[in-house]
């Protein structure tokens, strides 16, 4: 062996494999993901040492972990980093051991296997393979032995010594294809150099490649490493992590952690959908206020130090409801008494930041604890809706709220109100709480449509005159003097202005897509008639019934009629209230 480094530990698959030892694969990792195009990679570097254009090819690290374990067993190495790399070395010469089997050359294939991929003496062992792959990649892994096994003398042999992993996941995937790409390049190389280019291939994969072996000493650091290996490109999402670090606390207990697995965190994951990674920094505030987005996952290792998996899963599930509610789902929302469902509802519509999550996840906890009353949970969600609403007709970003928001409970005492909720956001220096005179400014002068809250404060104007309509309606907001000027409309306003009031919410009103293509540019005395005959919105059609002609001067009017209702429909308490 050609080191290429000055390190003690690096070693070479066969240094490797050939020891007393197995490489387990943790039992929920990601699946093996090469393609030949990563293979082909291998093969060249393989290549290269049989034609003696390098002594040898370093491949990295390889970095696991070890726990305690029978000492009758083969000592497992839990592979933190190298699965992809391993996994394809250790097909790469169990298709070569196939091929040696298939050409007559058995003890050569027998010598292979009980060297590199399976411990011969280990007959007890529930399983002695010395790669042991993740449960989704297992029934696979069983499918290429039955192939080793079924050619030539193995047939009898092989089935006797190998031990196989109970068997999990799909037949077929990236594993069975890869092994296959190996057949198929392996057969290639005997066609034109005999079975001697097939042990040059071997002894270059088996002794050529080389590694350093890190093994780290605290087991609790490995899903930390492992967060910070795949930090670069595609970082590893912290449901991936958190998954690593539960089962990690199974040890090698195969059957319980599948029982585990299927039974307590299937049901949890499934209950997410596409939100899954959001819960957790939300969740990990909770746990522990000052907790940043790149620590959390060390914040939440702390939390649970003493815990085992299924205690973790456990608390894990508390806030699930609440956070699921706020972010929309039906039968989650359902559990909360009507008036807090009401408003819950109000603000997934708003579409508020999850800077708010922390403190309102635990309010509706502590509702559910019956720690707080349904009026009090009304009220803040009121409160922060009004904060949140005025904040957006105004356009200021949701920017610098997770501060606030992540010591609201404690700085209303675990116990908050409509009132100390409001004082905490007022006293608030560096966060505005925009006034009856800022609200009215912007609904004056600054373009609401194309804003993220337009659709939600029209139709909540329309439900306050009334309006009831689904909650999942298709809405269309309609220009009423449309934003590209007519010959007609040019009568009514210059290009100027018309540029600066077209967007305003004076000017705009709740339409159907039909109804949008019915009246498009038409004249304002044609539309106010289809506005008020036919429209499903109660505002349209007041509108279509109040107006006789539309210019700059009824925009004004009627954004001081929005302003009006605005202030009162979302308040803002005086910092003495």
């Amino acid at each position: 062996m050609a080191k290429i480094t000055d390190n003690s530990d690096e070693l070479t698959f066969h240094q490797l494999t050939s020891q007393s030892a197995s490489l387990i694969i943790p039992l929920f990792q990601r699946p093996y993901v090469w393609s030949q195009k990563q293979l082909r990679r291998m093969t060249n570097e393989i290549e290269s040492i049989v034609d003696e254009k390098d002594q040898s090819r370093f491949l990295g690290a390889i970095i696991a972990v070890t726990r305690p374990v029978n000492p009758s067993q083969p000592t497992p190495y839990e592979v933190v980093d190298g699965q992809q790399r391993l996994t394809t070395l250790y097909l790469f010469l169990l298709a070569a051991a196939q091929i040696a089997a298939r050409e007559g050359k058995s003890e050569y294939a027998r010598g292979l296997i009980g060297t590199n991929l399976i411990v011969e003496w280990a007959q007890e062992a529930e399983t002695n393979t010395k790669l042991r792959p993740s449960m989704v990649d297992r029934n696979q892994f069983r499918a290429v032995f039955k192939i080793v096994e079924n050619t030539g003398d193995l047939s009898d042999w092989l089935p006797t010594k190998a031990r196989l992993p109970h068997g999990s996941g799909p037949i077929d995937g990236a594993l069975v294809r890869q092994f296959k790409n190996i057949q198929k390049y392996l057969r290639q190389k005997f066609a034109v150099g005999g079975f001697e280019a097939i042990e040059a291939l071997v002894d270059a994969a088996r002794n050529g490649l080389t590694f350093v072996f890190i093994l780290l000493k605290d087991p609790g650091s490995a899903t930390t490493v492992f967060e910070g290996l795949n930090d670069p490109g595609v970082p590893i999402a912290i449901g991936d992590l958190v998954k690593n670090e539960v089962f990690s606390r199974q040890g090698y207990d195969d059957d319980n952690a599948q029982v585990l697995h299927d039974n307590k965190w299937v049901p949890f994951r499934d209950r997410f959908g596409d939100k899954f990674d959001d819960y957790f920094f939300p969740y990990s505030v909770i746990m522990r206020t000052n907790t940043s987005r790149t620590e959390m996952f060390s914040e939440l290792r702390e939390v649970w130090k003493n815990l085992d998996a299924s205690e973790i899963i456990q608390r894990l599930e508390e806030y699930v409801i609440p956070f699921l509610a706020l972010n929309g789902v039906a039968d989650a929302i359902g559990s909360y008494p009507k008036p807090v469902a009401q408003q819950i509802k109000r603000m997934v519509r708003l579409k508020q930041p999850a800077a708010t999550y922390p403190f309102e996840m635990r309010l509706l906890k502590a509702l559910d604890e019956k720690n707080i009353a349904t009026a009090d949970v009304v009220g803040c969600l009121k409160t922060i809706e009004s904060f949140l609403t005025r904040r957006a007709i105004c356009g200021i970003e949701p920017t610098g709220l997770l501060g606030m928001f992540r010591v609201m409970w404690s700085t209303t005492n675990e116990h908050p109100t409509a009132q100390s909720v409001a004082s905490v956001i007022l006293k608030r220096l560096t966060v505005e709480w925009p006034t009856d005179q800022r609200l009215s400014d912007a609904i004056r002068t600054r373009p609401l449509y194309g804003s993220a809250i337009a659709r939600y404060v029209m139709l909540e104007y329309d439900q306050g005159l009334g309006g009831d309509h689904p909650e999942d309606l298709e809405v269309t907001i309609e220009h009423i003097m449309p934003r590209s000027l007519s010959d007609e409309w040019s009568l009514v306003v210059d290009k100027t202005r018309h540029g600066k009031i077209k967007d305003l919410w004076g000017n705009l009103t709740l339409s159907t897509e039909a109804m949008n293509q019915t009246v498009a540019q038409s004249e304002f005395a044609k539309k106010r008639k289809v506005f008020a005959k036919d429209s499903m919105y109660v505002s349209t059609r007041k509108l279509g019934s109040d107006y006789q002609e539309w210019s700059e001067d009824q925009i004004s009017e009627r954004s001081t009629l929005l302003y009006e209702w605005a202030a009162k429909r979302w308040k803002r308490p005086t910092p003495d209230a």
